[in-house]
């Protein structure tokens, strides 16, 4: 588990430390790196990094700014390190300003005939990309990259930031063997400063610079908090997690009040009461709530005045969400407002959604907007507001007591369900007459899939019958949108047809495809190469019925995770295998029928079957019950998965009867 160490900064003077040098010029004899004893695996690796942060009164911004400086330097070892050249810087809008970058340079060295030769990022190769309403992506990738390349960043970014100042991030996916951040803090600004992560700082010093902050009219000290870490390992991502800077080893900063030398004194950790206050009266939040109005000529064609409250809601929901496409832009703001949306019908997710959360309170539905933040935006923080971690919202609807969570961005996403990024521990529910409040996002639907097949075995070695796929909750959402990717049934087949190996797709019957209250089906008539070669002298056949969807590879391979197994849902996968065996053969050996559950029934395996009437039999069922799984149970989830690997690689044999 991650550990977390908390120091409340204070201006206490202390011994003068000698400053760190920045880095020395690179030349043939330092191109070289020995990283085998921390990662003889990697494909690249951080050689040093240096980040240094401080506050300066900006004049050309007219006010306080925090400045950031970053260096480092990385090793290309192989082709698979080539994505490291590839970078892509998040800026973020802070109030009415966006963050911006200056002074970004970059270099590319290779060694060439015992020579350096360098090749320089050019302006030209950095691309700039609007990724939301608030926040904009600058790209680029270094040129000339080869196996052994070192490249070297250096970049200055202006932040109006100073709330969260600038969180250090020592920990990546490639591992670094010197990773440096220094923050310069005037004493008149007061933070909490977190350490995150299994990680303990390699070293740490404090040391004071006198006068080093000009403020109205007045000089004050600054503390100069230096933070090192070496020899970091990598860190791993795997199967059904989190955002990894959820669990990477890292240093964050909290605001927490601010002296103005005039004898004023702000705090800055806000409660929650004031952050309602000021969503619920922005206009491009709370104010689209009031434009009911938008919807008095739409309402009579959705719904009865006797209709129950439910089907008023599913109504408008299923209106919203075929009217609105989603332009894929996140945010929890209506930039283009409910008039617009509905005139355009497309938008982002603050769009679509505050526009069914209007539709729903036009209805007569209780309504409230739900502030969320993605799986890929992490947890927002759960002590103190702050606003920046939020990136969607959905709308909570309370209907004869029960409430449901609604998210129209997703066309064949049932009513009362998420889509899996909106599945994110929890939202703030922001009520109109009382305080907000924390509140689980989560789908009560399993996410089930059902893999049947009944046919019979033919002595040319194939297989024939009907094998049928049904869905359920995510997994069903899942299938619908690939099924809708495709024009035609007829493309989708063929998508199938190229899918599945070995197989013979004769007819194809998609049921319920838009009904998303029922169970998404499809249905194959098949002819599966299931042995190579006529069986029919064969004295003796083995044959595993698990032929496809089975579990060849174990989602889970670490020796230790330190973060938890989050599925999103609960999960269910079935196998139902009939086959008619011929007539000929006679079983002679099968695997034993296996029963295994995790404590307190986390998870629970059974594998049964039968052979009668010359009838083979085997059902196999996979039951994940919890969404999510703590550290402390990683170890046997991990072997859960391996016995249940085991179990399906079993066959069945048969021998000839004697003639």
């Amino acid at each position: 588990m991650a550990k977390y160490i908390v120091f409340f900064i204070l201006l206490i003077p202390v011994l003068s430390l000698a400053q760190e040098s920045p880095f020395k010029p690179l030349n043939a004899g330092t191109y070289h790196v020995n990283y085998q004893s921390l990662d003889s695996q990697a494909n690249a690796i951080v050689m040093e990094e240096y980040g240094k942060s401080r506050i300066e009164v900006i004049e050309a911004d007219r006010g306080v700014r925090l400045i950031h400086d970053y260096h480092v330097r990385i090793k290309i070892i192989n082709q698979e390190g080539f994505g490291k050249a590839n970078f892509t810087l998040p800026l973020y809008k802070i109030g009415d300003s966006f963050e911006y970058i200056q002074d970004l340079n970059g270099l590319t060295y290779n060694l060439e005939n015992g020579k350096l030769v360098t090749k320089e990022l050019t302006k030209k190769q950095i691309f700039n990309e609007k990724y939301s309403e608030r926040v904009q992506l600058s790209k680029f990738t270094f040129p000339d990259i080869k196996e052994g390349s070192v490249i070297e960043l250096h970049y200055r970014l202006i932040s109006p930031d100073l709330f969260n100042y600038r969180q250090w991030q020592f920990q990546d996916d490639i591992p670094k063997l010197h990773s440096q951040y220094i923050a310069e803090i005037p004493g008149n600004y007061t933070y909490n400063v977190t350490l995150v992560g299994p990680y303990k700082l390699t070293d740490q010093k404090s040391k004071l610079l006198k006068e080093c902050f000009l403020f109205n009219g007045m000089r004050t000290d600054c503390s100069q908090l230096t933070y090192v870490l070496k020899d970091i390992p990598a860190f791993v991502e795997e199967d059904y997690m989190l955002a990894p800077k959820n669990y990477l080893s890292a240093i964050q900063f909290e605001l927490v009040s601010f002296q103005d030398g005039r004898g004023g004194n702000y705090k800055y950790t806000k409660e929650w009461k004031d952050v309602d206050r000021e969503l619920l009266t922005d206009k491009e939040f709370g104010g689209q709530l009031k434009k009911t109005d938008e919807f008095k000529d739409i309402l009579p064609t959705l719904i009865k005045p006797e209709d129950t409250q439910l089907a008023k809601a599913k109504a408008v929901y299923n209106y919203v969400k075929n009217q609105l496409k989603w332009n894929n832009m996140y945010g929890f703001y209506s930039r283009a407002g409910v008039e617009e949306s509905l005139k355009s019908r497309s938008g982002s997710i603050g769009d679509i959604n505050l526009t069914l959360a209007t539709g729903l309170l036009a209805a007569g539905i209780e309504t409230y907007p739900v502030l969320l933040s993605t799986r890929q935006n992490g947890l927002p923080n759960s002590l103190h507001p702050v606003i920046s971690d939020f990136n969607y919202v959905i709308a909570l609807a309370i209907i004869d007591g029960e409430q449901y969570l609604l998210d129209a961005s997703e066309k064949y996403l049932p009513f009362g369900e998420l889509p899996l990024r909106a599945i994110n521990h929890n939202g703030r529910v922001v009520y109109s007459k009382k305080s907000s409040d924390w509140l689980p996002m989560v789908n009560t639907t399993v996410s089930k899939t059902i893999n049947a097949f009944n046919g019979q075995l033919n002595l040319d070695g194939n297989l024939t019958g009907q094998l049928n796929f049904e869905y359920a909750g995510l997994d069903a959402l899942n299938k619908r949108n690939e099924i809708k990717k495709y024009a035609s049934d007829e493309e989708y087949l063929e998508f199938l047809q190229e899918r599945m190996t070995n197989m013979t797709i004769n007819k194809m019957e998609l049921i319920n495809v838009d009904d998303l209250d029922k169970l998404l089906s499809v249905k194959l008539e098949i002819t599966y190469n299931l042995f190579t070669d006529s069986i029919g002298n064969s004295k003796e056949i083995n044959l595993n019925p698990l032929f496809v969807n089975r579990t060849t590879k174990n989602p889970f391979n670490l020796d230790e995770r330190n973060y938890p197994v989050d599925l999103g849902s609960q999960k269910e996968e079935s196998h139902i295998v009939i086959i008619k065996m011929p007539k000929e053969y006679s079983l002679k050996d099968k695997p034993k029928d296996v029963s295994m559950a995790l404590p307190e029934k986390a998870a629970r395996y059974v594998y049964q079957s039968s052979f009668t009437a010359n009838v083979l039999s085997v059902k196999q069922n996979i039951y994940l019950n919890k969404n999510i799984y703590n550290v402390d149970e990683y170890f046997h989830l991990k072997e859960f998965f391996s016995r249940i690997i085991q179990q399906q690689k079993l066959e069945f044999s048969f021998t000839k009867n004697n003639e």
